[in-house]
């Protein structure tokens, strides 16, 4: 053989042989997975999400999609889409490789712009979870809350909190185990949501805690006769309420049966009603003393009670709230001021170095130079009473509000006011 002749097989053995080492083109590479078509049919499915793409836009070096959640479905419920949303959904996809993204929003218009997003975006209309249960017939059976907190204030989010809990009951091809994840959180790094050895546990965020709980125990005591247990660490308070949670279907159905048994044979509701209208029932009169409902809380407390050997307590798991927002001004209440409130995924990377304020006092990113989520309420700053962002919406996304008007927001259609 010729030395030409033997480099020539040599770089094919190294270029195609089955010793052939991964490139970092491959192992970047997206697989065609197994998931479920929007029809439950089962079938290859290729992500939009292109991690050759993504991967010099990653904040930290941590590894591509460090873990792979594929078996497990995310549910967010929202009114509306903002800017930063299809980063969200991109980023969750990249940096835990979730199976379905289950978006529930307040009008179906959405669904089309949603699903043009990822191929694994489902949409709902909020009508549709739970059979009879919607804002307008929640409204006709809130007088309490309407007295005490205004007809715009409570109806919604607890309407958000049922939905939550309802996917458990009557989504019939959510996984096992679903996340629940706040719409305006923004995944800046993957973490961990599973014990990596042995009896796999769930990882429960603990989330600083202070003195405002929004009547929270005395609610959760009503309900069930139980003290709400908000976990210590190092001689410090933390409560459940961290945006996101992951719920497992079997305990979910039996926190609300035990709740709804409790009720019944002490007689905080008069009648069996069901879920959710036992906690409306509740909730209604207990608005008075300002104790509310928190989906959160009930749910980490029930289990820390009932099935301490199926969690873990994570205690570094950071998140930064709304970084730059704010006027620095003498006002004692913080204004937003005018600002861009699309994100690019650099600006994304930026804002999760800052420090956090919590109760606890300045709180830096716990693992890494970043915190490993962002809270940006773009709602706020987009659809409250004044538009403060001054860059558009997507064009797609735009057409869509203009369509439902103004039950999105004051300030929500294409013609600003500003």
């Amino acid at each position: 053989m010729k030395p030409r002749d033997g480099l020539r097989a040599l770089l094919v053995f190294l270029c195609c042989g089955l010793g052939r080492p991964a490139s970092l083109v491959d192992s970047l590479r997206v697989p065609s997975v197994t998931l479920f078509s929007k029809s439950g049919e089962s079938k290859p499915m290729q992500p939009k999400t292109d991690l050759r793409d993504e991967r010099r836009q990653m904040c930290e070096d941590n590894g591509v999609q460090s873990f792979n959640y594929s078996h497990i479905d995310v549910v967010v419920v929202m009114v509306a889409p903002v800017c930063v949303t299809q980063q969200t959904i991109k980023l969750l996809r990249f940096n835990f490789n979730f199976r379905h993204l289950y978006y529930i929003v307040k009008h179906k218009q959405f669904c089309p712009y949603l699903e043009s997003i990822d191929d694994t975006v489902i949409c709902i209309d909020e009508n549709d979870v739970i059979p009879g249960v919607s804002y307008k017939v929640l409204k006709e059976v809130s007088e309490g809350i309407i007295e005490h907190q205004g007809i715009n204030n409570r109806i919604g989010w607890y309407l958000q909190q049922y939905l939550k809990l309802g996917v458990a009951l009557y989504l019939p091809n959510l996984s096992d185990h679903y996340l629940i994840w706040d719409a305006d959180n923004i995944p800046i790094k993957p973490f961990q949501m599973f014990s990596a050895s042995g009896h796999p546990k769930v990882h429960f965020c603990a989330n600083p805690s202070s003195a405002r709980s929004y009547g929270y125990p005395k609610f959760y005591k009503e309900i069930s006769g139980l003290d709400l247990i908000h976990p210590q660490y190092k001689g410090k308070t933390y409560n459940f309420v961290c945006g996101y949670m992951m719920f497992y279907r079997p305990y979910v159905r039996e926190f609300l049966d035990f709740i709804d048994e409790y009720m019944i044979e002490n007689k905080i509701i008069k009648t069996r009603k069901g879920f959710p209208w036992n906690l409306h029932e509740v909730a209604n009169k207990l608005m008075a003393i300002n104790a509310m409902f928190s989906e959160y809380d009930s749910y980490g407390s029930y289990v820390l009670t009932h099935h301490p050997d199926s969690m873990k307590m994570d205690y570094h798991v950071s998140y930064v709230r709304n970084p730059e927002t704010h006027s620095k001004g003498g006002s004692s209440v913080a204004e937003f001021v005018d600002m861009r409130c699309c994100l690019s995924q650099k600006r994304i990377c930026d804002l999760g170095k800052a420090l956090s304020e919590t109760p606890h006092g300045l709180r830096k990113p716990v693992q890494g130079s970043r915190h490993h989520y962002l809270i940006w309420e773009e709602h706020k700053f987009r659809y409250r009473t004044k538009n403060y962002c001054i860059d558009d919406l997507p064009e797609m996304l735009q057409a869509a509000i203009d369509e439902v008007g103004d039950s999105v927001g004051t300030k929500a259609t294409s013609e600003k006011t500003r």
